[in-house]
C-alpha cells in the first residue's frame, strides 16, 4: 500500500503589507491545517506573522519553529533537523502545512536550509513553494528606483567586512543589492560618498512595517535611522537612464 502524506508548501509573505501576498499563497494559507511560523529562539514575536497579522487565520492553526540565532554548525543542524522531523509528522498524519517566511523563500531564508532538512530525512517527500516580494523589489516599486536597465550587472550581496572588498564589487557590477548591512553602514556610506555614487542610491529600512523608512538621501539619517536588522541599500553606479528622444 502506497503511503500517502499531507502538504508541506512554503509561501513568501513578502516585506510587509498583506496585500503583497500573491493569490496562490492566500489560498494555501486559508486550506492550512497549519501555519508554521519561524522565529528567533527566545523571541515572542515573529516578523512573518506581523505580515499577514490582518489576515483571519484561527490561533490554533499558528505553530511557532524556534531557531537560535547561532554560528554552531553542529547546533544548527540538530535543530533544523528536529523541526523537520516534527514536519514529516505532521505530514505523515495527513495535515496540510503552510511555512511563512518573510520576503522570498528562497533569498537569505532559514526556509531553504529546514527544506534540505526535510528532504534529507525523507527524499521522497513532496514539497511546493511559492515566491514572494522581496525587501528590495518593494524598495525598488516604492521609490521608482530602476534595479537594473539594458544589460547593466545586478549582484545581491551580503555586506562585506571590509570597504575594499565592496569597492571591488562595485567596479565589477553596474547595480548591487547590499543586504546584511548591521553596523557596517557608516563606512559603506563613506565609500559610497568617497566613490562619489551615494547620490544614486537609495536605503529601506522596515519596508512595509512600523517604522518603516525609504529614501534616497542617505546623508541625512541620523542614529535612530540608520540600517540594522530589515534593512537593504540599492547601489547604481550611474544614474538610471531614460530613452526620450531615442
Amino acid at each position: 500500500m502506497i503511503e500517502t502524506f499531507g502538504t508541506f508548501t512554503g509561501i513568501g509573505v513578502g516585506p510587509g503589507p498583506q496585500e503583497f501576498l500573491t493569490l496562490k499563497s492566500f489560498n494555501a494559507l486559508m486550506k492550512a491545517d497549519k501555519v508554521l511560523v519561524p522565529r528567533a529562539k527566545g523571541s515572542s514575536n515573529s516578523v512573518a506573522l506581523t505580515c499577514i497579522k490582518d489576515i483571519d487565520i484561527q490561533q490554533d492553526k499558528i505553530e511557532f519553529l524556534d531557531y537560535p540565532m547561532s554560528n554552531d554548525e553542529s547546533l544548527l543542524s540538530s535543530i533544523y533537523l528536529e523541526i523537520a522531523a516534527k514536519i514529516i509528522a505532521d505530514l505523515k498524519n495527513k495535515l496540510n502545512l503552510v511555512y511563512i517566511t518573510i520576503g522570498d523563500p528562497y533569498i537569505y531564508s532559514t526556509y531553504s536550509y529546514t527544506v534540505n532538512a526535510l528532504k534529507e530525512l525523507m527524499p521522497e517527500i513532496p514539497i511546493s513553494t511559492y515566491p514572494g516580494i522581496s525587501s528590495f523589489q518593494a524598495l525598488s516599486a516604492a521609490l521608482n528606483f530602476p534595479l537594473g536597465q539594458g544589460k547593466e550587472k545586478i549582484l545581491i550581496l551580503p555586506c562585506p567586512e571590509t570597504p575594499d572588498e565592496l569597492r571591488g564589487h562595485i567596479e565589477k557590477n553596474e547595480n548591487i543589492v547590499l543586504m546584511k548591512i548591521g553596523d557596517r553602514f557608516d563606512w559603506v556610506r563613506n565609500l559610497l560618498s568617497d566613490m562619489d555614487i551615494l547620490e544614486h542610491c537609495a536605503l529601506g529600512k522596515r519596508i512595509g512595517l512600523d517604522n518603516e523608512i525609504l529614501t534616497r538621501d542617505l546623508i541625512e539619517l541620523n542614529e535612530d535611522d540608520k540600517p540594522g536588522y530589515l534593512s537593504v541599500v540599492l547601489i547604481r553606479k550611474f544614474p538610471a537612464q531614460g530613452r526620450i528622444g531615442h
